[in-house]
């Protein structure tokens, strides 16, 4: 035994230099590593919490930080001990430094658990359980604010799905069914400056505005239209604004949900079936109440 431990103290006294190098060498492959997978992993946790390998970007981010430490430490400490002849000692820290690192980071890494498969959410007192691939953001008690969660309108597909990942994605919100919530919907432009809204007729039910803005110096013209769908007792139930280019943002209430959503304007004969499909979701979601307990439907 003897022996061996003294081939081995030979070995690393001999090669101390090619440790040191080594361990410099590692530093800087370190640096890279912290700059590039471990800034990545943690942009990926920071706007993709709900992902499901999310605490895993957050546990490599955590062990790089881990490892430029050991780096550091490796390549002062056998630098240091090489200095002052002691070379069995300088090529020791290297080798044990990150044996360890490696080991222990296997190990940890290993250890990391998938996230929720599902999120419990509130819009106002109702109860959902949304699957991790829509992204759901909002509160898990109850609140008067809603949730908001990205999907593909034409898959019904949440933004992590494979089939979804490589689509057009729209943001979507569901909101608890208040009447004043609408009320501060219909306070738009078209509420506040009326006078520059002109009627377009009725369109697919919609009572339709059109507001144009004029090019001025180095800025084009823009025109917006906007949409009204109001019930036999003029209360508003739908209230769509649409750019010349780009998405129409919908804000629908729809049986005890109010939605929130982006839309191409081309979809226009197919809101009232995208408002059902919508519900029909949510409706999957919807954790039951307990007995006894009611829900306002408002349309």
């Amino acid at each position: 035994m003897t022996t061996v431990q003294s081939a081995i103290s030979s070995q690393l006294s001999r090669r101390a230099g090619w440790f040191v190098i080594v361990a410099w060498l590692l530093f800087l492959l370190t640096i890279l590593a912290c700059l590039t997978v471990g800034v990545g992993s943690a942009i990926n946790a920071f706007y993709h919490p709900q992902h499901e390998w999310a605490n895993y970007e957050r546990a490599v981010s955590r062990l790089l930080e881990v490892a430029f430490g050991v780096a550091v430490f490796a390549a002062l400490a056998s630098s240091i001990a090489l200095a002052v002849k002691w070379r069995t000692a300088a090529s020791s820290v290297v080798a044990l430094c990150w044996i360890g690192l490696v080991t222990g980071g296997a190990v940890y890494l290993g250890s990391i658990d998938k996230g929720p498969q599902y999120f419990d959410r509130y819009a106002g007192q109702q109860h959902f359980r949304i699957p991790w691939q829509y992204g759901p953001s909002g509160s898990d008690k109850p609140t008067p604010n809603g949730i908001t969660l990205f999907l593909c309108l034409d898959l019904l597909l949440g933004r992590y799905e494979t089939a979804c990942t490589h689509g057009e994605q729209h943001q979507a919100s569901i909101y608890p069914p208040k009447l004043d919530f609408m009320g501060g919907v219909q306070e738009s432009s078209w509420q506040r400056h009326r006078d520059q809204w002109k009627p377009a007729g009725i369109q697919n039910g919609h009572q339709a505005y059109i507001h144009s803005i004029p090019a001025e110096g180095g800025r084009s013209g823009l025109t917006i239209y906007y949409f009204r769908l109001t019930n036999s007792e003029g209360k508003l139930l739908r209230a769509v604004e649409c750019f010349e280019r780009g998405n129409c943002e919908h804000y629908a209430m729809v049986g005890r949900y109010l939605l929130f959503y982006t839309a191409p304007r081309s979809a226009f004969p197919e809101w009232d079936a995208m408002d059902r499909k919508l519900t029909a979701l949510a409706d999957t979601w919807a954790v039951p109440e307990p007995a006894g307990s009611q829900t306002p439907n408002e349309r």
